[in-house]
């Protein structure tokens, strides 16, 4: 009996090893000079933002729909951008959704819970990223992170761990790099945002009042009721006088662990200081730091968001 449980036991292990998601990858299969590439630490998060007073952030709503494909659902975050001054500002504007748990398993914890007597729980501190989408382009998980990565191999144990709860081999969905990655990585190269003009007293002409990455259906989308470019469309932006409307699409396809957004951030650049701030890291310069970052916040959202 006791020879049969451990083939059991070896067994599992060896699947766990062999079944990965496709963003914890084996640390084998990769190319050597992929290995070599820029490792984020947790010294590198530092997202603190210093307010800035040109710039007023308000009207910040939500909207959940169906997408027009029928092949899933978007998430719309709404805000506006109101200028103090009667100056042009150039801004950059990144929008990051997704969808966050702990590394808790409900039904492993009914079966084994927590002991009362150990305090820390490592999984209650340990965040999964399920799912993300970014504005105004998703950012691949191989720029964020590689399997040389400590934080990667970490990772890398707790789905295998998460795998195998209770014995079974579970079914585990796509898991992300950690969210402060993705931040850190674009705290570096804030130039890649979306570029927002916040026009001041002289508003924008009337050939400038919309600026959108929407690909309208070609009459063969509109025949067949397929559309292609749906989860592309990523913002929308309307101009005026010293306010600029941002809307933010992310989309989010039907799956079989499917789950909607929990969260959401924005991050606003100074344009203008972002580049500058790129050309100062890319010389080593030992001037005084230049800081870009003009607004950062963390909203969370509620699971009861209707549906439309």
């Amino acid at each position: 009996m006791k020879n049969i449980i451990s083939k059991i036991i070896i067994l599992s292990f060896i699947f766990v090893f062999i079944y990965q998601t496709p963003p914890i990858r084996d640390v084998s299969t990769q190319p050597q000079e992929e290995q070599k590439k820029e490792i984020i630490k947790i010294e590198d998060y530092f997202p603190v933002s210093v307010e800035d007073p040109r710039i007023d952030i308000n009207g910040i709503s939500l909207d959940r729909r169906y997408s027009p494909d029928g092949r899933g659902e978007i998430l719309d975050i709404f805000f506006n951008i109101d200028n103090n001054t009667s100056q042009r500002i150039d801004l950059l504007v990144w929008v990051i959704a997704y969808y966050e748990t702990t590394a808790v398993d409900p039904t492993e914890r009914k079966i084994v819970p927590h002991p009362k007597w150990r305090v820390y729980d490592p999984d209650k501190r340990t965040f999964l990223t399920r799912f993300i989408k970014i504005t105004p382009q998703d950012i691949q998980p191989e720029k964020i992170w590689t399997p040389e990565d400590p934080e990667y191999k970490h990772y890398y144990n707790v789905v295998n761990r998460m795998k195998n709860a209770v014995g079974n081999l579970k079914i585990i969905g796509d898991i992300y790099p950690p969210v402060w990655k993705y931040v850190s990585y674009i705290m570096k190269y804030p130039s890649q945002g979306l570029p927002v003009i916040l026009y001041g007293d002289q508003g924008p002409t009337l050939d400038k009042l919309i600026s959108t990455n929407y690909v309208p259906p070609t009459p063969e989308e509109k025949k067949t009721k397929i559309y292609k470019n749906i989860p592309n469309h990523t913002y929308t932006l309307e101009f005026n006088r010293r306010r600029t409307i941002v809307r933010s699409h992310h989309y989010s396809a039907y799956k079989a662990d499917f789950n909607f957004y929990n969260m959401f951030r924005i991050l606003i650049f100074d344009a203008n200081k972002a580049k500058q701030f790129e050309e100062q890291n890319q010389t080593n310069s030992q001037q005084a730091r230049i800081d870009p970052l003009m607004y950062h916040r963390i909203f969370f959202i509620s699971q009861n968001l209707r549906i439309r």
